[in-house]
């Protein structure tokens, strides 16, 4: 088993930093591998590949390397806020981020999964809708959620 935490690389320091801290401070409570997992969406990978339309139609080669650079972001993120990061786990995933991070917790065998929340008016919600929403509607184990400011 493991804690799994989520980490937007697209996010400064200061805005992940209590969620690596509360995930951190679980996996050591629990005696648990702690992995950060950063998920790059399928729209924005596809962005950057040239006009597909699909991820079926891109080899698997590019979205290796698109998981590698993910997983790096997640690494630059979380030895920013932990004094000791050598026991951590990264992963990288071109994904649907609800779908991806559910999945991710799946393989792991995540103990919980550990995301941050913003707080979002109503009408924010129903516009842009919400991953930590649908990670706690879909996830098959535990979520804690971080609010963030």
């Amino acid at each position: 088993m493991a804690i799994l935490v989520v980490v937007d690389g697209g996010e400064d320091v200061e805005d992940v930093a209590e969620t690596i801290t509360v995930a951190a401070d679980m996996a050591r409570v629990y005696g648990e591998e702690l992995i950060a997992l950063n998920v790059t969406s399928n729209d924005q990978f596809l962005k950057e590949q040239g006009g597909k339309t699909s991820i079926a139609d891109v080899d698997p080669e590019p979205i290796e390397q698109y998981e590698n650079e993910a997983a790096a972001r997640a690494k630059t993120l979380v030895e920013e806020v932990l004094d000791d990061p050598t026991d951590v786990t990264y992963m990288g995933r071109v994904d649907d981020p609800a779908d991806g991070i559910v999945a991710a917790g799946r393989e792991v065998d995540a103990r919980f999964i550990v995301i941050g929340a913003r707080r979002q008016s109503p009408v924010g919600k129903a516009i842009f809708g919400s991953t930590t929403q649908s990670v706690l509607l879909s996830a098959d184990r535990p979520v804690v959620t971080v609010m963030e400011e």
